[in-house]
């Protein structure tokens, strides 16, 4: 279990003990990317979960206009994370049937990432339930963040494009 120590700190795994995150295990491995690497690409079918234990990540979405997705090749880098904090990424491919990656995650360094399958992961859940509600638990907390977060742009934007329109 070379990297178990590594996911402490992750907030997937915040309120649980190293035995505890120990259970999820068997259902990862862990898989180099080298810098300029596409980790996983926007509008793609997942069925993994990525935790970054070494190096940086970018995401971006595509800036589709007009619905033209195919002419449409620039992307809008959003973020960029580093492995300080072990961020996770590609959680709703836990939750949900056939989901589709909303963003483009690259390698903007070489990294280290621990890879979590759908499968395994729901196996661990139902092995050991009471820790499956922990990890849902903080799956959960994290999208709550993230939809207040984007609920405020969106109300951003639109008073934009109100203030606008005005003029």
């Amino acid at each position: 279990m070379p990297y178990i120590q590594h996911l402490k700190n992750c907030p997937l795994f915040k309120g649980l003990t190293e035995d505890e995150i120990a259970v999820y295990r068997p259902a990862t491995k862990q898989v180099s990317y080298k810098e300029g690497d596409v980790i996983m690409t926007e509008g793609q079918t997942g069925e993994t979960l990525f935790i970054l234990i070494k190096g940086q990540v970018t995401i971006s979405k595509k800036l589709t206009l007009l619905g033209d997705e195919e002419a449409d090749t620039k992307d809008k880098t959003f973020i960029t994370l580093s492995d300080e904090y072990r961020p996770f990424f590609g959680e709703m491919a836990m939750l949900m049937e056939d989901s589709i990656r909303t963003a483009t995650v690259s390698a903007s360094s070489d990294c280290e990432i621990v890879i979590m399958s759908k499968t395994a992961f729901q196996e661990a859940c139902a092995k050991h339930p009471a820790i499956g509600v922990q990890v849902m638990e903080n799956i959960a907390q994290k999208l709550a963040t993230n939809l207040e977060r984007e609920s405020k742009n969106v109300l951003k934007l639109t008073t934009a494009f109100s203030l606008i329109l005005e003029e």
